[in-house]
């Protein structure tokens, strides 16, 4: 069947690169026109959005609890057929999912609540970490996630498996209240049949953990010691076999999830959504239709048998889509791209405000960045009108913090927001007065006064700290992207008049994502300070697990690499509320973007609206700002002519 799929899409690639009104892409086939993507199909690992919808498609329906596309979370009663919510004395609160008989993974066998317990413990497992993926965050707020997630205990204590079809989830009190508090409650399947065939779930009283399969304890060979003394148990005699029992568990586990790390990531071999995999070769993505798969949370299925998500260049893209060569592009933000398609017979366009926003996005725990006042003064740097008119063509605005225009929050309170916040926008004077409160204050001799009267276009002089270092900065953008070309000519051009070296090196979206995510773990090969880039929020918004609490240093979670003690305050105060507390959220929420501008580790460039540009042949392409393609896939269908 695979081969089968292939060649039509082989045939379709064909008739795709003809001209003219001869291209006509398969009428079977969803043909997408993206920028590029880095090839990661399961949640864990950083990715971009274009990734993600990928992996939406094959991973993301079968979750017990799932949100709408105006943001509204629910339990999903495609997979959910009953559940109870209690509270014990201790204030811990049990959400038991009774989950339906015929949820079918996309090889036809049965999802099951061992599948659900197996993914809330290995995506928060010491050894998916160890496996290359991040600390996943599947269970936090959970009885015993710390203990669990760190490795100190061989059992998640708040979860359970109680029979083939329920499972429970028990929230631990001092994580509650929590204004998301629903989202604790979520869990996805994952197909531990496949990814993990040699271990087993064991649950009791005690919660839930990972056992080796058929592990018979024998006289432990040198092997087994190195590895007890790997994973850090003792091996003196009187407790030797429960380590070694142990030392399987946790070897049992990290041999599984290696191996999903290494194949599984790059070809899954099955999935629960509408989805399957097929390949992904050339930089285009091929799925296939999931023959088994339920229903989404209205009971829909797709109708489309094959999606193919393909790299076009960004300068190409609506040209590729008005001459039939694609179907669709989502996402765009230029405007002469956007009227140029509006123009065309054979496209529409559809729109929504943004809920996100494009940023200058700078490290801060590496070079000149690291100074909350060199990061002020590149936003002095940039004309942000400049890249609204050069990029969007009209269709946005600039934002002066971490917001998107169709935030709930910025709804209620965007007006009040904008009387806090401080409007910046390009000026050589305070660029130059932020700078004279860094190191950077000196001419090349690292003695005589820098004089910013002297400061010229060429940059012929700069800024230099007492060891004569220059003040330089390293960005890396994308190739054929406007929005680099528009930071380059802003920044090389504003840049010197402030004494400050600005560079500018091209590369492709797989190594933007790798320098931004990973630039902590580089060491000498590190060179990048600043990036441009963009985030899209989910209907949850929770700065905690979004790039910026101090838990996260480390890691790809907090890719900024930004601690601060009052934004930590800030953060955990907004996610401590009860769900009723909307006022209260929205307050702490305005006290949380005051103190993200003060530390400004992204010049917020701009939120905008959003249009995707689909053929006339499809219909239902009706995105949201919480909504992608891939999460109303179900809705979309396409015409023949």
């Amino acid at each position: 069947m695979k081969k089968l799929v292939i060649a039509i899409l082989a045939i379709s690639l064909a008739l795709g690169s003809a001209s003219g009104a001869l291209a006509q892409t398969d009428a079977n086939t969803l043909v997408l026109g993206l920028p590029a993507m880095n090839g990661d199909w399961i949640h864990g690992f950083g990715n971009s959005s274009y990734d993600n919808f990928v992996k939406v498609m094959l991973h993301d329906y079968m979750d017990t609890v799932t949100y709408t596309p105006a943001g509204e979370y629910l339990v999903n009663p495609t997979v959910v057929e009953d559940y109870t919510v209690e509270t014990d004395e201790a204030g811990n609160k049990t959400y038991t999912w009774k989950l339906h008989e015929d949820l079918l993974w996309s090889d036809g066998s049965q999802i099951t609540a061992q599948d659900y317990v197996f993914w809330l413990m290995y995506f928060s497992s010491p050894a998916w970490v160890e496996a290359g993926a991040s600390n996943g965050s599947a269970g936090y707020g959970l009885v015993g996630y710390e203990a669990w997630n760190s490795g100190d205990a061989d059992v998640f204590a708040g979860v359970k498996l109680i029979d083939e079809f329920t499972f429970s989830m028990t929230i631990d009190a001092k994580e509650l209240p929590y204004f998301y508090e629903i989202t604790y409650s979520g869990a996805s399947p994952a197909p531990k049949a496949v990814y993990a065939p040699n271990c087993e779930i064991v649950s009791d009283e005690n919660g839930a953990k990972v056992v080796a399969k058929d592990f018979v304890y024998e006289p432990p060979s040198d092997e087994l010691i190195a590895a007890m003394a790997y994973f850090g148990y003792d091996t003196d005699p009187a407790n030797l076999e429960a380590a070694a029992v142990a030392t399987a568990n946790k070897a049992a586990l990290l041999a599984a999830l290696q191996k999903v790390a290494e194949t599984e990531r790059f070809a899954p071999t099955i999935s629960s959504g509408p989805y399957k995999f097929v390949s992904f070769e050339n930089q285009s993505v091929f799925l296939e239709i999931n023959e088994f798969f339920k229903g989404n949370y209205e009971g829909k299925k797709p109708s489309i048998q094959f999606i193919e998500q393909r790299f076009v260049p960004q300068d190409m893209d609506v040209d590729m889509l008005i001459a039939g060569e694609i179907d669709a592009t989502t996402g765009e933000v230029q405007g002469d791209k956007i009227e140029k398609a509006k123009a065309a017979e054979n496209v529409h366009a559809h729109s929504y405000l943004r809920a996100g926003y494009g940023h200058f996005s700078m490290h801060c725990d590496f070079g000149p960045t690291m100074d909350a006042n060199v990061r002020w003064a590149m936003g002095y740097l940039i004309d942000r009108n400049a890249v609204v008119d050069y990029v969007l063509g009209g269709y946005g605005g600039i934002t002066q913090a971490e917001y998107g225009f169709a935030q709930w929050m910025y709804e209620e309170a965007g007006a009040e927001l904008e009387e806090l916040l401080t409007p910046f926008n390009l000026n050589i004077d305070k660029a130059n007065e932020h700078l004279d409160m860094t190191e950077w204050l000196f001419e090349a001799d690292g003695v005589t006064p820098f004089d910013a009267s002297k400061a010229d276009a060429e940059g012929t002089y700069l800024r230099h700290n007492a060891a004569g270092e220059v003040l330089a900065l390293n960005h890396l953008g994308t190739v054929d992207n406007p929005i680099t070309d528009i930071i380059e000519i802003q920044y090389m051009a504003n840049a010197p008049l402030a004494g400050l070296k600005f560079s500018v090196t091209r590369g492709d979206f797989n190594a933007l994502l790798d320098n931004f995510y990973y630039g902590y773990d580089l060491g000498e090969d590190r060179q990048y300070h600043t990036f441009n880039l963009a985030v899209n929020f989910t209907p949850a918004f929770d700065p905690y697990f979004s790039s910026w609490h101090s838990d996260f240093i480390g890691s790809w979670e907090n890719s900024n690499q930004l601690s601060d003690p009052q934004l930590d305050e800030l953060i955990m105060a907004m996610r401590s509320l009860d769900p009723t507390q909307k006022d209260e959220f929205v307050e702490i929420w305005l006290q949380y973007q005051v103190r993200w501008q003060q530390l400004l580790p992204q010049v917020p460039l701009y939120s905008n609206e959003y249009f995707d540009l689909i053929s006339t042949r499809v219909s239902g392409f009706n995105t949201t700002p919480f909504a992608t393609y891939a999460r109303i896939i179900c809705d979309i269908t396409k015409d023949a002519e």
